[in-house]
């Protein structure tokens, strides 16, 4: 199945293996395929290449991004910079502006899709900066050094925290990638790891979107993998401003019981900013930052196309957390409900929800699990249906990596009573992925996007 120039490779081959009585395999093999089709077409449609055509033009001399217009005349160069997973695909819907020069910095694995001689790619390290990520950073800084007169467009997508790093001078890069490791295994949430990291580095927090206002003007287009939207969040908002300050750095850092933990160096850096040794990060930043691509987007897509499957369609929400197996019991009792009773909705009903669900490993062996949020969710999800009939649940993360592994999976009532292993116990031990290749009910796909999870509750009459 193709989502863009991605593949999903997705097999109903064991569904008609396991014969179960008194249940009608065709229509739930019928679901089944809408479930798939609904997460395709929202995944389609936080293309970033596409989002980015879409709000992009070049008419002569007059450029519209967004809702601006600007002259070309005005400007020495146009220079797109890219920070973050999504960069190459958003870098390559900005040709028709004509570029002058054209600047990424994306993953490794990432950005290699076709050649493109006209796009620069550099390559960090993630979820844990690195070296690369250093010298990465350090050449886009440089080359923004050396302009004038310029209209910078900042591409910014999920990862560019690490992927765009340079710390204050104070400071290691070693440093930064064991703060990163050890707040990430910590369990503080987005926007907590984010008002240390910014405080730590030379980029973050709206410090390159002032940077490149000393050298022209700034247009950032952003694709949200933040739950929320919340722009100074998203790769630690570069271009955006910051009304978080070093105390609050610290205090997150004494909450999760990380402070006597920390580098010696991160720490110094900390307290001199507490003293007034070091400037706060801006809460002003001359730079437009819009918002073009997120989770809603995605479900807005998958609703339509759920509408023309012939389900009643609901987006319960974009913005779902928490631990992923106890997140799917109570929409697993939704489903239920609707089924039984016709209330919220009436069957044939297809929920829709979207977020960042996560995976409690605290005290397990990270080495040894096979799953993530989106697989726990759906095993969690089918333990609770395993004694009904015409249920669908399916949840992918749209970027293609579900934790560990492949993107995500599918299943139905019948899941549990087709598989001849221990569901609940696979879950317990977070080993999910066995579960669902068993049965060739997993969901793999190359992606070019993250805008989060995408889930998709289907519920047909008994």
């Amino acid at each position: 199945m193709e989502i863009g120039n991605a593949l999903i490779i997705y097999s109903f081959n064991t569904i008609s293996s396991y014969p179960v009585i008194g249940v009608d395999l065709m229509d739930i093999e019928n679901m089944r395929s809408s479930a798939l089709k609904m997460i395709k077409k929202g995944i389609q449609a936080a293309d970033p290449e596409k989002l980015v055509q879409k709000n992009i033009d070049l008419n002569k001399d007059k450029i519209k991004i967004c809702n601006q217009i600007l002259k070309r005349s005005d400007f020495n160069e146009i220079v797109v910079i890219g920070i973050g997973k999504a960069s190459f695909a958003m870098a390559s819907g900005c040709k028709k502006l004509h570029p002058d020069d054209v600047l990424i910095i994306t993953k490794k694995g990432y950005g290699n899709e076709k050649r493109d001689d006209t796009i620069k790619i550099l390559k960090g390290d993630h979820p844990y900066p690195n070296k690369n990520s250093f010298n990465a950073a350090r050449e886009i800084i440089s080359k923004i050094g050396k302009k004038k007169d310029c209209l910078f467009i900042i591409l910014i997508s999920g990862g560019g925290s690490s992927l765009f790093t340079i710390p204050h001078n104070n400071i290691s890069i070693q440093e930064v990638s064991e703060l990163n490791r050890m707040l990430i295994e910590s369990g503080a949430d987005i926007h907590q790891i984010n008002t240390v990291r910014k405080h730590i580095s030379q980029v973050k927090g709206g410090k390159f979107g002032e940077l490149c206002g000393q050298h022209g003007n700034v247009i950032s287009l952003i694709l949200s993998d933040v739950v929320g939207d919340d722009m100074s969040d998203i790769a630690s908002g570069p271009t955006y401003p910051d009304n978080t300050s070093f105390k609050d750095a610290k205090d997150v850092l004494k909450k999760y019981d990380l402070w006597k933990k920390i580098p010696e160096g991160i720490k110094k850096h900390i307290e001199n900013g507490l003293a007034g040794k070091v400037e706060e990060t801006p809460e002003k930043v001359d730079a437009d930052n819009y918002l073009i691509g997120n989770n809603l987007l995605a479900l807005r897509e998958m609703k339509r196309i759920g509408a023309k499957e012939g389900f009643n369609t609901k987006i319960l929400t974009s913005q779902n957390t928490g631990e992923a197996k106890e997140i799917a019991k109570p929409f697993a009792g939704i489903a239920k409900e609707i089924q039984d009773s016709s209330n919220p909705l009436k069957p044939p009903a297809a929920l829709l929800i979207g977020g960042e669900t996560t995976v409690d490993i605290s005290g397990e062996n990270s080495k040894k699990i096979k799953g993530g949020p989106n697989r726990e969710f759906v095993l969690s999800f089918a333990l609770e249906v395993r004694n009904k009939k015409n249920i669908v649940a399916a949840s992918v993360d749209s970027d293609g990596t579900d934790g560990v592994g492949k993107a995500g999976a599918i299943a139905d009532t019948t899941s549990i009573k087709r598989c001849e292993l221990d569901a609940e116990k696979l879950l317990a031990k977070h080993d999910s992925q066995r579960f669902f290749d068993y049965l060739g009910d997993s969901i793999e796909f190359e992606s070019k996007t993250n805008v989060n999870d995408l889930t998709v509750i289907l519920i047909d009459e008994i």
